[in-house]
């Protein structure tokens, strides 16, 4: 049996092909139904039993499945095992004395479905050899009084009508898992090539940055000190040189030293990027915190980023009616400390389905808290809302 894909793309062709598949079958089985009812009285109990009840319940099965997405390969299976069983053992559970319009049997409809639910759950390969067996099955099941009593000929022309068609569902189902898992490759690569150029690009940036450091005070000290003669000259080159060496150290962290602000600030800073235009949902942004509680540059950036993508993705995909954004701050021991709590009451959703590919959560909120020393977590379920909790501890600025 087949993994349940991963990739979004594959993921999505999984679930609308069990839909497909789903109602392929329950048309086949309404087109099968007068032979059905009219054939079943001639079946023993056993067979019944097992190749009608417990596969119109299974079809039920499959059909609920195929709507929430889960549990498909399981279920398309057995089916495709039941179809080719039931098709093989037809002439042993069906009486002997059967009329002569009995007809084709009812299961002769449900070979086709069969093979596409065997290629759904074992893979294309698996689901032509099928398609091969089940055709080569019905030959002689097909000449059988209790098969319908068809000449080998007759037998012979519907089941290669069978098997072809058999065959080109199960190349169809390969072909588009196939397409899926390339644009979950071609999305996964495109992915990794955007973070090698973000890297890249920063990386540049900052060289610039330090290639522009290096060229207004180390060359300016160094060109100073060149030309230097007297005393008070070689004084300030010292002093030129002196200053150079300390922009130098704090070259890799002022910007993380640079802006801080009151988490009431921040607050309200969220407050309005949020709470401006948005009907739906409505988005409150209370805060509990000590006036003077001052929060590094660097952290106030992550915070207000983190908070507004989480916000965001909420206004987006939850379908939430009501959005609490809860800061909170305190002083203990002499070292700050802050929790802030974004809240919806929407659909939720579960974070195991989350594609890699979606960076909102693990990069917009978790790595921007992590790279300034905070923490986030997200807590959520189908139809419980979400709630993302972010945390964030060291000293005052």
């Amino acid at each position: 049996m087949l993994k349940l894909p991963t990739g979004i793309s594959a993921l999505d062709t999984h679930r609308l092909m069990g839909r497909g598949i789903a109602a392929f079958a329950l048309l086949l089985l309404y087109q099968a139904s007068g032979s059905l009812a009219s054939q079943s009285p001639y079946a023993a109990g056993w067979w019944n039993a097992v190749f009608l009840w417990l596969f119109l319940a299974l079809v039920a099965g499959f059909t609920l499945a195929s709507v929430r997405g889960r549990g498909l390969s399981a279920i398309a299976g057995i089916l495709s095992v039941l179809v080719l069983a039931g098709l093989a053992t037809w002439p042993l559970g069906v009486a002997t004395a059967v009329p002569g319009d009995f007809g084709t049997p009812w299961l002769w409809a449900m070979i086709n479905v069969g093979a596409a639910w065997c290629a759904f759950s074992f893979g294309a390969r698996v689901g032509c050899v099928y398609a091969l067996v089940i055709g080569a099955v019905f030959v002689p099941v097909r000449t059988t009084p209790e098969g319908g009593s068809a000449t080998l000929q007759v037998a012979l022309e519907d089941a290669l009508f069978a098997t072809v068609l058999g065959l080109i569902i199960c190349v169809t189902i390969g072909i588009l898992r196939h397409a899926a898992d390339r644009s979950d490759t071609a999305a996964d690569q495109a992915i990794d090539q955007y973070r090698e150029a973000a890297s890249a690009t920063a990386l540049s940036n900052e060289r610039l940055r330090l290639d522009g450091l290096l060229h207004d005070s180390v060359m300016t000290a160094l060109l100073t000190a060149s030309h230097a003669g007297s005393g008070e000259e070689r004084e300030a080159s010292a002093r030129l040189a002196q200053s150079a060496l300390q922009r130098l150290e704090k070259q890799g962290t002022e910007d993380s030293e640079r802006g801080p602000a009151a988490l009431a600030e921040v607050a309200a800073r969220i407050r309005f990027t949020v709470g401006s235009g948005t009907s739906k949902p409505t988005v409150t942004v209370p805060c509990e915190t000590p006036e003077h509680l001052l929060l590094p540059g660097n952290v106030v950036r992550a915070v207000f980023e983190a908070t507004t993508e989480a916000v965001q993705n909420s206004i987006r995909h939850s379908g939430a009616s009501r959005c609490e954004v809860i800061l909170t701050g305190h002083r203990a021991g002499g070292t700050a400390k802050i929790n802030v709590c974004i809240k919806d009451n929407g659909t939720g959703f579960d974070p195991g389905l989350v594609s890699d590919r979606r960076l909102g959560i693990r990069v917009s909120i978790v790595g921007r808290m992590e790279a300034a020393g905070g923490s986030a977590t997200v807590i959520t379920a189908p139809r419980a809302g979400t709630e993302v909790r972010l945390g964030w501890e060291g000293e005052e600025a």
